[in-house]
């Protein structure tokens, strides 16, 4: 962490900040309601106006933050005031200046900062308008132009306004209304509008006369009409205001879908709204549902239609092969047997889509039972011994500890533990081993699946839990395989509460890591 430096004129500073007369004051609604709509605006939990003394920032107006002030040397506001324009963090655990700040490693949490400075009338930075989220995200230079603008307004508020300054900051929240391509309005809690952006009037079509003279239930669809009174209801009673989506009828009578965020001020009996169509959004949601449906059951029809004359087809050349008609010609034999292998083939590829599609929707059973690990991974050896002497490796099974269980699917594990261990033999040098091993780890129990092969290109690491994903080299190529099945064993592995990861090096091998938590069994009572 780097403490934010003292601004070269840090005396005059503070000498401006305690004329203010506004450090350790009670609440105030003027600046309330700023922070209250800069939370909305731009969609972030925790919004602060920070004023910056000697050893801390205090918080003259916060949404999101129980906590009143926090010391200066931790803080962004601190590098903020030493910002000419808006200081953006858009990902603090990024940053070498905050990456074990406190704020950022603990309570809140913080990941993105844009924080605008506040002036005193001398020009003195004193504080900051500032937006805090405990996610990573991008900053616009739309974004920032509305907090330079709301900035201002708070400027305005802390310094004693003139009869100039007070035409200057309506101008400022005229242009605010104006320039926002969200729809801003104030209205009252009975749904009448008081103050309206010019957005309105775009994605509408009405004048904005007619918006003022309407009330928004008489715009709501009727189907939304009862939702959206409960939601005005909540308001009235003082209830905060969740996020909310309705149909209001446009002028050319299309009936685009708004998406609500507001704020209640019951004293006053307003609320402060922002109002965002989301037409286009629904639409593409709608789309990608009805994308995904079709493809789950063209997925399940193709696979089902499929595996049934494959099944057959497979049966059929094993007898072949098996030499129910008689001995075979060498040449028809090979091609019998290229006729299996490839049939085979496309009965995994086939299960593994199967297996795919019911995971995505949710169809996929799993039996979850404490069950005895080293026994799991004994089976699975035992299964795989005529595969690895197939492909010239030696696979072995480590046993570090015994008698340890895991809540698992039986089957489902083995079926994980199939798609490591056959890509490890797979890969693996003709003569080298495979080992199968059983530990103990910092979080509960580990299964590793240990090979000596070529290693996994750097290129395509990021990519190896994916579906289809297969290393582009040559040899990889030769392996066959259908890209699914260690996106498979990931998946399942989630589902059964594990996780699946892996180390790998060039030309020494890869080592793919199941974590499990162990299994107790509860003590008898006495």
């Amino acid at each position: 962490m780097i403490p934010p430096s003292l601004p070269p004129d840090e005396a005059r500073r503070l000498l401006a900040l305690r004329r203010l007369n506004l450090l350790d004051t009670p609440a105030e609604e003027r600046f309330d309601r700023i922070v209250r709509m800069a939370s909305r605006m731009f969609r972030v939990p925790i919004t602060l106006v920070s004023l910056l003394d000697e050893s801390r920032q205090w918080f003259k107006a916060r949404v999101g933050l129980a906590s009143a002030s926090t010391p200066r040397d931790v803080s962004f506001c601190g590098h903020a005031i030493l910002a000419p324009l808006t200081f953006v963090v858009r990902d603090a655990r990024e940053d070498v200046r905050f990456a074990d700040n406190p704020l950022v490693t603990g309570e809140p949490h913080v990941r993105f900062y844009a924080g605008h400075p506040l002036r005193a009338a001398d020009g003195s930075p004193v504080g900051t308008l500032c937006l805090l989220d405990r996610q990573a995200r991008e900053f616009t230079d739309e974004e920032e132009q509305l907090l330079r603008d709301l900035a201002s307004w708070v400027e305005l508020e802390l310094n004693a306004l003139t009869l100039r300054e007070a035409r200057t900051v309506l101008e400022q929240q005229e242009r605010f209304f104006e320039l926002s391509v969200d729809m801003l309005c104030i209205a009252g809690l009975d749904g009448t509008f008081r103050r309206l952006g010019r957005a309105w009037t775009r994605t509408l079509g009405y004048p904005e006369e007619t918006l003022l003279t309407t009330p928004l239930l008489d715009l709501v669809h009727a189907e939304d009409r009862a939702a959206t009174a409960a939601w005005l209801a909540r308001g009235a009673r003082g209830e905060p205001l969740p996020s909310f989506e309705h149909r209001c009828r446009a002028a050319d009578g299309s009936w685009p879908w708004l998406q609500w965020n507001a704020a209640v001020n019951r004293e006053e009996g307003i609320f402060y709204g922002v109002a965002r169509d989301v037409t286009e959004q629904k639409r593409l949601e709608a789309e990608r549902e009805q994308v995904a449906r079709m493809k789950s059951e063209f997925v399940s029809t193709v696979s089902h239609e499929l595996r049934t004359p494959l099944t057959s087809i497979r049966g059929s050349l094993g007898l072949l092969d098996g030499g129910v008609l008689g001995d075979l010609p060498e040449q028809a034999r090979d091609m019998v047997r290229i006729a299996r292998n490839n049939t085979e083939r496309l009965i995994r590829l086939i299960n593994d889509i199967l297996d795919l599609e019911k995971m995505e929707s949710g169809k996929l059973d799993f039996h979850l039972e404490p069950l005895a690990l080293d026994t799991l991974l004994t089976h699975a050896v035992e299964a795989h011994q005529g595969y690895a002497e197939q492909c010239g490796a030696r696979l072995e099974l480590v046993l570090e500890v015994r008698d340890v269980r895991a809540v698992l699917d039986g089957d489902r594990f083995l079926q994980v533990l199939a798609n490591l261990l056959s890509n490890a033999l797979k890969f693996s040098p003709r003569g080298e081993r495979v080992t199968l091993r059983l530990a103990r780890s910092d979080t509960g129990v580990c299964v590793s699946v240990e090979d000596r092969g070529p290693g996994i290109p750097e290129s395509f690491r990021a990519r190896v839990f994916e579906k289809f994903a297969q290393a582009d080299g040559s040899d990889s190529r030769s392996k066959g395989g259908t890209g699914l099945g260690l996106s498979i064993a990931w998946s399942l592995m989630q589902r059964m509460g594990g996780s699946l990861d892996f180390v790998s090096r060039p030309g020494e091998g890869t080592t793919f890591r199941v974590e499990l938590p162990e299994w107790h069994a509860a003590p008898v009572a006495g």
